[in-house]
């Protein structure tokens, strides 16, 4: 209810003893607009971001605070960036992504050979961000071995942005047939859902490289 009237008694969730309310309280606070630029509440999770015992509610702090792209964060997200949980470490790598994009991306280079779930995908989405066509070869594989997910379909577009920044056309050929294997392991009936995001990526794609690109998107 507080929730669906963007009343400001939401927050009270914060202080709740049960973890999983202040995790959804977070969240919640996070799709409100009113509430993500309130100095009181922000300040509300950075004191959860500092203290929380539960580390998805944690994550979920430091995300909230990602999204405020404010440096006087930068402390808190490498103080967590080496945390035992993947969520954490992966909320705080994304932070310091929006701080400081080539720290973000030699950090996500060093752990990305173990790091699983949020962490992998927060590496994933550094390192298509910054990466540079010397990484295809680490990229196409971490993209390839993602599994079949939601998060792939998002990863799908990242991986088709940073494939514009390839020169070599035959490994930008590569990375598209990646692509539209992972499109056509979509049950079909779900496919209506996930198609725009795809074909998005792509169709940007093919006007970023030109023709050959384009009608090799086509074809396939």
């Amino acid at each position: 209810y507080f929730n669906r009237k963007s009343m400001p008694e939401l927050a009270e969730g914060l202080k709740d003893k049960f973890a999983p309310l202040r995790r959804s309280t977070v969240n919640r606070l996070g799709q409100l607009a009113k509430f993500k630029a309130d100095p009181a509440i922000i300040q509300s999770i950075e004191n959860l971001a500092n203290t929380e015992k539960d580390k998805t509610t944690k994550a979920a702090a430091i995300a909230f605070l990602a999204k405020t792209k404010d440096a006087r964060y930068k402390a808190l997200y490498e103080k967590n960036i080496n945390d035992s949980s993947y969520s954490v470490a992966g909320a705080a790598l994304t932070g310091l992504k929006e701080l400081e994009p080539a720290k973000a991306y030699d950090l996500a280079k060093k752990y990305s050979s173990d790091a699983k779930g949020d962490l992998g995908d927060a590496i994933n989405e550094v390192l298509m961000a910054e990466g540079t066509e010397a990484d295809f070869d680490l990229l196409a594989s971490r993209y390839e071995k993602m599994p079949l997910s939601q998060e792939k379909v998002g990863a799908s577009a990242t991986f088709a942005g940073y494939l514009e920044k390839v020169q070599n056309n035959s490994n930008v050929k590569k990375g598209i047939d990646l692509i539209i294997k992972f499109r056509n392991q979509v049950p079909e009936q779900f496919r209506s859902f996930v198609d725009p995001t795809i074909k998005g990526g792509l169709n940007k794609l093919g006007k970023a490289k030109g023709k050959e690109i384009e009608d090799y998107i086509a074809d396939k």
